[in-house]
């Protein structure tokens, strides 16, 4: 029987939240996002959308740039690029589950990265990965299985289908062992209908699908927490100008980086939230 995606509306408890994601690695959210937050967010990002170019600009390694897609728009530094983006970082379905996985293994997390990532008609599948593989070399040296360090949200801003591109995902993968590599039917794809999220864990196997139509781009919204003593992807001290910053509730801030980890990320030798009230 080939793999499944469990299922379970945007009123389902943290608890069933979580019990699932501890289970299976990955869980669709329906109907997380309301209309006005899917049409808003849409909006938003539609003005940054048109003024990029399919595949990667400016890549840190030749490997990367089949990984990111040659089909595929991605922008990030969302948070200063839409209001509504900064609701969906609070959404208690992401924060009440990232405090159950990562806060027993920090003093905070924080946003790790926050895409807008459109597959473009042509594109192909993506190399199957484990979101925590960022971390590879240092994770590596702690003993396996160990404590969850990532928890993600894929958002879907259009329908995912699997013609379209929807996220290939191997439920359970997060338990396994770091070399397994995942059989054909133990793939599934989290087709979901726009305005639901597949929420997963950074350990399990997953990957962008392939986009067989002529005329569809499928639009997602990537947003990820890390544990607050990680270096995380996206450098938010750039990609998020200080003075959207400064407008920003506390949280996000906090979120973004201004809130230092003990000794970790401090500014003359001090909490970085001093620089927002200058």
């Amino acid at each position: 029987m080939a793999a499944e995606i469990e299922r379970i509306k945007s009123s389902a408890s943290s608890k069933q939240l979580c019990e699932l994601l501890e289970r299976d690695g990955a869980v669709i959210v329906e109907d997380i996002l309301n209309p006005d937050q899917l049409a808003s967010l849409n909006s938003e990002l539609d003005q940054f959308i048109g003024k990029v170019d399919p595949g990667l600009r400016n890549p840190t390694t030749e490997e990367m740039i089949d990984f990111y897609g040659l089909s595929t728009i991605r922008i990030d530094g969302l948070p200063a690029k839409s209001r509504t983006f900064l609701d969906a970082m609070l959404l208690p379905q992401l924060c009440e589950t990232a405090d159950h996985f990562l806060l027993p293994n920090c003093r905070d997390y924080l946003l790790n990265t926050g895409q807008l990532i459109q597959i473009g008609p042509g594109e192909s599948s993506q190399q199957l990965h484990r979101d925590e593989s960022a971390w590879e070399e240092q994770a590596s040296l702690m003993p396996w299985p160990r404590p969850p360090l990532q928890i993600e949200a894929m958002f879907a801003l259009t329908d995912f289908t699997a013609a379209n591109g929807a996220t290939q995902v191997v439920p359970g993968s997060h338990h396994w062992s770091w070399d397994r590599v995942a059989l054909p039917e133990e793939i599934t794809r989290a087709e979901m209908k726009a305005g639901s999220a597949l929420l997963y864990m950074g350990a399990a196997i997953h990957g962008g699908g392939a986009n067989e139509t002529a005329d569809q781009h499928r639009r997602g919204m990537f947003l990820g927490y890390v544990v607050g003593w990680l270096r995380t992807e996206e450098n938010m001290f750039l990609t998020v100008p200080i003075e959207s910053a400064r407008s920003m509730p506390l949280r996000i801030q906090e979120l973004l980086g201004y809130k230092a980890h003990g000794s970790i990320g401090v500014v003359d030798v001090g909490s970085p939230m001093a620089l927002l009230n200058n």
